[in-house]
């Protein structure tokens, strides 16, 4: 506690300040200089300074030397070190899971480097897993979830037991960075667990397993208290791909939670089943927009004919996300039920929504869509008439052989060559009226630019 003497305080504080001051040096001096010795590095691991002894377990790991499992003694030793340090002093870390903000220590970094060690680590690794240091443990999960061996599954199993939420929390992560089947049993019961943090990590871990057998309790994690828990629990349903979530997932779209809400419209478009369409239809009127961006690209992911009519309606949104995402959809779909709909979308007031219209329109293929793309061809926005050109083409109607041809003298060189790749297919060779020579020169000028 600082003293409440002015110039002790002072003092105090100058101090504190002038240890953060030599602890950066030392960062920024080890990060700049050149690869070290490991021997030095592996003295450096018992450092005073927390922050030399986590910048050596980090440049340990980045070492490219086979030797790096002489090391392992003295990483296993600090595992349990759990001085908090600035996140970020040697590299930024992106392996899968929540865990990139937590604070960093040295025994963090030591189970970092333990992943270049190996299978050789596993062993001492499970041994550490029961020790009476809680660190320890965590960063030993840690450490075996990076290395992603199977042999760890049993004893990070047990591990889902430990008097820790932390620990738990972590021997999911590392189950499911494992990515076994056998672990979805001990996963499935860790979704009951009492901390939401652990529930969350199991539920993730089961997305990353991808097993059909989770959805039962995947299902429990969806309807659980936190928020968090049921947005990564439809997450996890989406990863696995089953029809049998769907039913679950069904409710969870009407969850209070726009996140959850909005996940489990994702979930239901990566499960592409029919019997999703009425709850993604419904999701069309929700009240967040991104839900309703979502929902549209989800009905455009399951393509069924029944899902024309909500996304026509989405088609009418006041959010231009919604209607671009419904154009698309629309498209995916590929129905002539939707052409009308899409037309009336080539002139919306957001260019971006009347680009993904046209290119509905050519995915969709439909003679009916040509009087309206061919006023596109004129749109103010180039990327519109390039796409209007490509939807002509697709259509390959020649009654737009005319308009593709004035549109030759397009100003932009991307808009010509989509007209010319369109000209090729909508041609009526049995045209007698076609002037071949004239339309022949206008191409010329327009690949010559």
């Amino acid at each position: 506690m600082l003293s409440k003497d002015p110039q002790t305080a002072r003092g105090n504080i100058f101090g504190v300040l002038i240890a953060s001051v030599v602890a950066t040096a030392l960062t920024f001096a080890l990060a700049a200089s050149p690869a070290p010795n490991l021997d030095i590095l592996i003295d450096q691991l018992t450092a005073v300074d927390a922050h030399t002894r986590a910048m050596a377990a980090c440049q340990i790991g980045k070492l490219k030397s086979s030797n790096v499992s002489r090391a392992a003694p003295a990483l296993l030793t600090i595992l349990g070190d759990g001085a908090t340090v600035e996140g970020r002093l040697c590299r930024t870390w992106s392996h899968s899971g929540s865990w990139q903000d937590q604070p960093n220590s040295p025994g963090r970094e030591a189970a970092k480097a333990l992943e270049r060690v190996g299978q050789a680590a596993i062993d001492p690794l499970v041994g550490l897993l029961q020790s009476t240091n809680a660190v320890a443990r965590e960063n030993s999960a840690f450490a075996l979830g990076l290395i992603e061996s199977e042999r760890a599954v049993k004893p990070l199993a047990t591990v889902l037991d430990d008097s820790v939420s932390q620990v738990r929390a972590r021997a999911a992560w590392a189950l499911g960075m494992i990515e076994h089947v056998s672990a979805v049993q001990p996963l499935g019961h860790a979704i009951d667990d009492e901390s939401a943090e652990v529930r969350t990590q199991a539920a993730w871990a089961l997305g990353m397993i991808e097993a059909p057998s989770a959805v039962p309790a995947l299902g429990r994690a969806i309807q659980d208290e936190s928020a968090e828990v049921r947005e990564q629990a439809a997450w996890a349903m989406g990863m696995i791909e089953a029809p049998s979530a769907v039913p679950a997932l069904g409710l969870a779209i009407q969850d209070e939670s726009a996140e959850v809400r909005e996940q489990a419209a994702w979930a239901l478009g990566m499960i592409e089943a029919s019997s999703a369409v009425p709850a993604l239809g419904r999701a069309i009127h929700d009240n967040s927009p991104e839900v309703r961006t979502r929902a549209a690209w989800a009905l455009g992911m399951i393509e069924d004919a029944s899902a024309v009519a909500p996304l026509e309606t989405a088609l009418r949104d006041n959010a231009a996300e919604v209607r671009e995402q419904a154009a698309w959809a629309l498209g995916m779909i590929e129905h002539t039920s939707a052409v009308d709909g899409l037309l009336v979308a080539l002139h919306d007031e957001f260019s971006a929504v009347r680009q993904q219209a046209a290119w509905g329109l050519g995915m969709i293929e439909s003679s009916a869509a040509v009087v309206g793309l061919i006023p596109a061809l004129e749109d103010p926005d180039a990327e519109v008439r390039q796409q209007a050109a490509w939807a002509l083409g697709m259509v390959e109607d020649s009654r737009a052989t005319e308009a593709l041809t004035q549109a030759l003298e397009d100003e932009d060189p991307e808009v010509r060559k989509q007209v010319l790749w369109a000209l090729t297919r909508c041609i009526d060779s049995d045209d007698a009226d076609l002037d071949y020579a004239e339309l022949a020169e206008l191409m010329r000028r327009a690949l010559k630019g």
